[in-house]
């Protein structure tokens, strides 16, 4: 008795580090264009809306992007890594893997798992 209760509990120890966390989730994927990006106390982000007219993205100010924002269901700010953050330009289409968890405010911030520009 006493060795089938020691397999179970080797079992119950070893089976779950034996997954990838990662391959299991199915994180929430993203597409939109970089319209604002920012830095503060070492903290990379960037603003994406789904939807903008190269008018907008050219003339437009923070304010107005935010105002899109909010029009749009999907648009984010986003943590980004500092590589990705250096390597992405203003007007970049993105294709973005979002964690689950997010600040609610609106837009929303999101933390970047993944990310791949788009080319048009």
């Amino acid at each position: 008795m006493k060795k089938i209760m020691l397999i179970i509990l080797i079992s119950l120890i070893t089976l779950p580090a034996c997954t990838n966390k990662e391959e299991k989730e199915n994180y929430p994927i993203y597409e939109g264009t970089v319209v604002f990006k920012t830095e503060e106390n070492d903290k990379y982000k960037i603003l994406v809306l789904q939807n903008i007219s190269k008018e907008d993205l050219e003339n437009g100010k923070l304010e107005d992007f935010i105002e899109l924002a909010q029009e749009q269901t999907e648009a984010s700010y986003y943590y980004i890594e500092k590589k990705n953050y250096e390597s992405i330009d203003l007007g970049q289409r993105v294709r973005i893997t979002a964690d689950f968890n997010q600040n609610e405010s609106l837009p929303p911030i999101r933390t970047v798992v993944k990310i791949e520009k788009i080319s048009d």
